[in-house]
């Protein structure tokens, strides 16, 4: 938990910095926003596994994971296997993911792959610098906020063209996602708070969401997910849930291009690529 007072104190003082720049017109001055932004949700196919692959340094529950990985490699490297990725996630968190917001830049500059931009977001001015550097989806942790400011970033977020994957660890967290009209929903297997991976927590809410309307609804696991897990890849993918998020065990790779080739014709050899 100390983790995150520390990552929220953090974001606090760099939000006072984007506010700034947004008042002296930097954003504006310096970069035309992009006419189009590429749709991740779009990119999601239905009974296929899809993958948003990840790109961060460091974690808080892993410390150093990757200290020397050169981002505009990895995205490349990701972008090789456009039938198993289908968006990059960016992490642009500094303190303890090692992430900074100009990797969104390089990314787009190289791939031609959707961008998730993955932080701490839960101020209107976050989001303009996320449009600002490129991104085309960002995260947004239900957890972090009330029902009334989800949906006010929510909101904000679709006007700007921009798409929003809500993330939800709880029952609660997703009847708020889903009452300010969430379509695209992570769920994350890690606990924020103490850090600890349940596996079961996508099955849990899945289950909950089942007596909901969720016809139009894309769910994402996140957390703990490695290829020693097709079975519950294929599992997921059954009932319903066909995309995750993936970091850690790509970022630790000590051969990157091996471990995504290896992933996709295992998947493949099961028909879920």
């Amino acid at each position: 938990m100390e983790y995150l007072k520390k990552i929220l104190a953090n974001k606090r003082a760099e939000i006072s910095s984007i506010n700034q720049e947004l008042k002296d017109g930097c954003f504006i001055s310096q970069r035309s926003y992009p006419d189009k932004k590429k749709s991740l949700i779009k990119n999601i196919r239905k009974n296929k596994i899809n993958i948003l692959a990840e790109i961060k340094k460091a974690s808080p529950s892993k410390g150093m994971i990757n200290a020397r990985a050169e981002i505009a490699e990895v995205a490349k490297t990701y972008s090789k296997y456009p039938q198993l990725v289908r968006g990059i996630s960016v992490v642009t968190e500094p303190l303890y993911f090692k992430g900074e917001i100009e990797y969104l830049d390089i990314v787009k500059k190289v791939s031609d792959l959707p961008v998730l931009r993955k932080d701490f977001i839960f101020h209107e001015s976050q989001i303009y610098e996320s449009l600002y550097y490129g991104a085309d989806c960002i995260l947004l942790i239900a957890s972090l906020m009330g029902y009334k400011k989800l949906k006010r970033l929510y909101e904000l977020t679709r006007s700007l063209g921009l798409e929003s994957l809500v993330e939800v660890h709880s029952h609660r967290d997703l009847d708020n996602a889903l009452g300010v009209g969430a379509t695209f929903i992570g769920v994350n297997n890690r606990n924020l708070k103490d850090m600890s991976v349940d596996s079961n927590n996508i099955l849990k809410i899945y289950k909950y969401a089942s007596d909901k309307n969720m016809e139009n609804v894309i769910f994402v696991c996140e957390s703990g997910i490695n290829d020693t897990k097709i079975e519950y890849l294929e599992y997921l993918c059954d009932i319903g849930v066909s995309t995750f998020l993936i970091g850690t065990y790509f970022m630790q790779s000590t051969d990157l291009d091996f471990t995504l080739e290896n992933l996709s014709k295992r998947l493949s050899s099961k028909g879920l690529v």
